[in-house]
């Protein structure tokens, strides 16, 4: 049976774990302890953050038909929430989410849609792969200098800085990759012992640092108390990542505070996470499938389909029906 292992166990390798299981067998490495990626929950009890992505839609038939037996088994929900968007130049307000598309999230957590879809699979966690060589078979090395041999085809799921790096160059798609620009963000956490009294529950930001704010303690199932979720804006995430976190976090509160009208620096839990790969610089959608069967090397991810929760499934979904088509 043909042997692959794929590197990173967001929703992407997951996914194409779950496509491939039947016909390949199938090994997981993941550098964090935990699976999911960007579809991450931080928990601090008693708070709990999506700090990722904060929902999804299904527009696909492929990627419907995929998520159903989640629905089915309540691992994810419909979030009906009250979305608005707030100018903060002009602190006006309007409604928005106003067409009939279906926003989902994970129950109790986003992160749950990725622990399910771990359910069985071989995932290596703890595990950041730093180098591939190939003799008959590919063989990866950790950063414990620990190798993993006798793979036939590796696919990664990394973000592509990091692909283009580990990739050899010979990858017939690495200058593709290589010119894939990715952006940053910076994630707020902000925990309360009391309610704040907001009228919305999640809003767009525009003219601002911030681009989303969102009660994350009004979405399905989630515990009390009071948290609220905060996104800065990518160009702003881009001329400080690498500053003192904490002046980047007394920013953010305070124009958090200035948007929505209430002091947040009161806070009983605050914490900022830095997501440098947080999304593709330009989402236009795109088919390609970066498949080097002369190689047996791939490469597939969120940032290979336009971004978003969905990008990622497609993006797995069109690599898998390739890779069946090319061993079966």
């Amino acid at each position: 049976m043909t042997k692959i292992a794929i590197i990173g166990a967001g929703l992407s390798g997951l996914t194409a774990a779950h496509l491939l299981k039947d016909s390949c067998e199938v090994t997981i490495f993941e550098k964090s302890r935990g699976v999911g990626g960007r579809m991450s929950t931080r928990r601090a009890e008693p708070y709990f953050f999506d700090h990722g992505a904060q929902y999804f839609t299904a527009k696909t038939k492929p990627f419907q038909t995929f998520i159903q037996p989640l629905l089915d088994q309540d691992i994810i929900e419909k979030w009906n929430a009250r979305c608005v968007i707030i100018d903060a130049n002009k602190a006006s307000m309007k409604e928005s989410w106003n067409d009939d598309t279906p926003r989902y999230v994970g129950v109790p957590g986003m992160n749950n849609v990725a622990k399910f879809l771990a359910k069985g699979l071989d995932i290596q966690s703890n595990t950041r792969i730093v180098s591939l060589s190939h003799y008959n078979k590919w063989q990866l090395t950790d950063e414990q200098e620990q190798q993993l041999e006798g793979f036939d085809w590796v696919i990664s799921t990394i973000p592509s800085p990091q692909a283009a790096q580990l990739l050899p160059h010979t990858f017939a798609f690495h200058r593709d990759i290589q010119l894939t620009e990715m952006i940053p963000c910076f994630a707020l956490m902000l925990g309360f012992e009391k309610d704040l009294p907001i009228e919305f529950d999640a809003a767009q930001v525009t003219n601002s640092d911030l681009s989303w704010i969102a009660v994350n303690s009004h979405k399905p199932q989630r515990p009390s108390p009071f948290t609220l979720m905060v996104h800065s804006t990518a160009e702003f995430a881009e001329a400080h990542i690498d500053n003192d976190r904490q002046h980047v976090m007394q920013h953010l509160i305070e124009e958090t505070s200035r948007i929505i009208g209430h002091d947040v620096s009161s806070a009983d839990y605050k914490t900022l996470h830095g997501w440098r790969y947080a999304n593709v610089a330009q989402r236009e959608q795109s088919n390609t499938v970066f498949l080097d069967q002369d190689h047996k090397l791939a490469v597939c991810g969120d940032w290979c389909s336009g971004g978003r929760v969905e990008g990622a499934f497609t993006s797995a979904f069109n690599l898998a029906e390739k890779l069946k088509a090319h061993i079966l």
